[in-house]
C-alpha cells in the first residue's frame, strides 16, 4: 500500500489543514486504504464529504472507486490542491496555462494603470513584483519549462512591459527596446529558474531521511511509454545550473548558492 520511497519509508497520505490526499500505486490498494480511512474517521465522530471526495488516476483513465457499504467515489481528470492544479498527465502544462490566463486577467484589470504616464517606472516595477509575479509565478518551483511554455510566459511578460512603456504592438517596437525603456534586466524565465534553484538547494541541504528529499529523489518503478521522453524537471534544473556555472555540491554554501542562482554567465 502507498508509494514505496525506499526500503524503509512508504508514503501513504498528505495532510494540509482539513484536506487529505491518499496515494497508492494501484486501485485495489486505494480502495482498501479509503475504506479504512472512512471507518477511522467515524470512530472519532468525523465524517467525510463523499460528494467532494474524488479519485484521480495519473497516467491513464480509470473507473470510479467502489468501497464498502456501497460507497462510490467518482473520478476526475484534474483537481486543485494547495492552489495548484494537478491533472491526470502528471505534468504542469495545465497549471501553467491557468497561471498565464490569470496573468492576462491581471493585466486587463491594471490596463489603465499600466498605460498611465502619471505613474512612474519604479511604481510599475513594484506592481509587477508584488501583484503580477505573485499571481503568475505561484508554485513555479515545480514547473517543467518546455520551449513552448517559455514562449508563452515571455509573451505574457512582454505584454505587461509593453503597456507599461506606452507602446502597442502596432508601433512595432522590438522587445529589447521595450526592456531598455523599462530597465528590465531579467526575464520571467530567469526568475522562475532562480526560484527553482533556491528551492532545489534547500531540499538538497536536507538530511537523506527527510520526506521532501526522498520524494524528490524517488523514481517510479513502472516502465516509461514508448516515444521521445518529455522534458523533466531535473533537466530544467541542470540547464539552469549550467547557465550559472553552478555545480553539484555548491548548494552546501547557502549564501553563495543563493547569490549564484541570480547570476547567468555571458554566453
Amino acid at each position: 500500500m502507498g508509494i514505496q520511497l525506499n526500503d524503509i519509508k512508504t508514503l501513504y497520505t498528505l495532510h494540509f489543514a482539513d484536506d487529505q490526499v491518499v496515494v497508492a500505486q494501484d486501485k485495489e490498494d486505494l480502495e482498501f486504504m479509503a475504506t479504512r480511512l472512512f471507518a477511522e474517521y467515524e470512530k472519532w465522530g468525523l465524517s467525510v464529504n463523499k460528494t467532494k471526495t474524488k479519485y484521480l488516476c495519473i497516467g491513464q483513465k480509470a473507473d470510479s472507486l467502489h468501497l464498502e457499504d456501497n460507497i462510490e467515489i467518482g473520478t476526475c481528470s484534474e483537481y486543485t490542491y494547495l492552489g495548484a492544479q494537478i491533472d491526470h498527465t502528471g505534468r504542469t502544462e495545465t497549471e501553467i496555462g491557468l497561471r498565464i490566463l490569470k496573468g492576462r486577467r491581471v493585466i486587463g484589470c491594471l490596463n489603465s494603470i499600466l498605460w498611465s504616464k502619471n505613474i512612474s517606472r519604479e511604481k510599475k516595477h513594484q506592481i509587477y513584483n508584488s501583484i503580477f509575479e505573485g499571481i503568475v509565478l505561484y508554485g513555479c518551483e515545480t514547473w517543467q519549462l518546455t520551449k513552448g511554455v517559455e514562449r508563452r510566459l515571455l509573451a505574457l511578460e512582454m505584454d505587461f512591459w509593453r503597456r507599461s512603456a506606452g507602446k502597442s504592438k502596432m508601433d512595432k517596437v522590438r522587445n529589447e527596446t521595450i526592456r531598455n525603456i523599462m530597465q528590465v534586466e531579467r526575464t520571467i524565465i530567469d526568475e522562475i529558474q532562480r526560484r527553482q534553484l533556491i528551492w532545489y538547494g534547500h531540499v538538497e541541504r536536507m538530511c537523506d531521511e527527510r520526506l521532501p528529499k526522498m520524494i524528490l529523489k524517488w523514481t517510479p518503478p513502472e516502465r516509461r511509454k514508448r516515444g521521445r521522453p518529455k522534458k523533466t524537471w531535473f533537466e530544467g534544473i541542470e540547464k539552469a545550473m549550467s547557465e550559472r556555472n553552478l555545480h553539484p555540491g555548491d548548494w552546501q554554501d547557502r549564501k553563495a548558492w543563493r547569490l549564484g542562482t541570480g547570476r547567468r554567465r555571458t554566453l
